[in-house]
């Protein structure tokens, strides 16, 4: 692991990371290296990962020229994919330590989170059609860079497994991992927040305003209790932790009651309601 400390230290030094990789041009291709890389020569052991890996990400670099400027989804953008990436293979790189993934399945589930958004317009179809999309053409490129036919059935499972409206299976560890890594940097207490107000900007763009919206500290609390179980992995890149002090911030700005301290931010202007979840958040140790 490429970080060190305790939990939220980790989360602190991997939100860090996410952050600059923000603040620089979206890069897949590196994305799919680090990830691959990260997992110490494993990659190598999976015939077609490299080739495989390349081609999606240079397809999600396609499918990205093609909108106009400016009018790229604004969370599910080729930043979002590449970091995900990058979270997956900090996560298969921790379970493959454990002996909790088999090389193949660590290679498999970095494959499928390149491309677990692969076409994705920024619409709100039914459930389970962008996945099905995003699947179809991942297998192809990996089966085109002559991956086995087990691992792109993976590569299928884990993709359709990021359905937010679909519970991940609590035994199939890689499906959890995609969750994980689909919203890691969703989860972090200040990129997390960022990354929110861009999925309601997009959600609201596509015709959908769910309520709570998630741009609210109540969104926000709803999608904080909405999320599966942290597994080992997670936990130790300080998941549930960051989970764990948010809501303890909202509860102490709610005399106890979550729901009341979200209530109260909502109440605040933006930068004031900012500066109190912070302080709040920094009493618990999250800070």
């Amino acid at each position: 692991m490429i970080f060190a400390g305790s939990p939220r230290t980790v989360l602190r030094q991997a939100e860090a990371d996410l952050l600059a990789r923000r603040a620089a041009a979206a890069d897949m291709a590196e994305a799919v290296l680090a990830a691959l890389g990260g997992l110490d020569g494993a990659a190598s052991a999976v015939p077609g990962a490299a080739a495989a890996g390349q081609a999606i990400a240079a397809a999600v670099a396609t499918h990205r020229a093609q909108f106009p400027p400016g009018r790229e989804p604004p969370y599910h953008d080729m930043h979002h994919q590449a970091h995900a990436t990058v979270a997956m293979g900090w996560l298969c790189a921790e379970a493959c330590r454990r002996n909790a993934l088999t090389p193949a399945e660590a290679v498999g589930g970095i494959l499928a989170m390149a491309g677990h958004d692969l076409l994705h317009d920024g619409s709100v179809p039914q459930p389970g059609v962008l996945e099905a999309r995003s699947a179809d053409a991942t297998a192809a490129l990996a089966a085109g860079a002559g991956v086995a036919a087990p691992t792109i059935a993976l590569i299928r499972r884990i993709i359709a497994a990021t359905d937010p409206h679909r519970p991940p299976d609590p035994a199939d560890l890689p499906a959890r991992l995609a969750r994980e890594a689909d919203l890691f940097e969703s989860i972090t207490p200040d990129l997390g927040w960022r990354l929110g107000a861009a999925l309601a900007r997009e959600w609201r763009a596509a015709g959908s305003a769910p309520e709570p919206p998630i741009d609210s500290y109540a969104g926000r609390l709803a999608f904080l209790r909405a999320l599966p179980p942290t597994t080992a992995m997670g936990r130790v890149f300080g998941l549930e932790a960051a989970v764990a002090d948010q809501l303890a911030a909202l509860a102490a700005l709610g005399a106890g009651a979550a729901e009341a301290g979200a209530a109260r931010l909502d109440a605040l202007p933006a930068e004031a309601a900012q500066a109190a979840f912070r302080q709040a958040l920094g009493a618990v140790g999250g800070a």
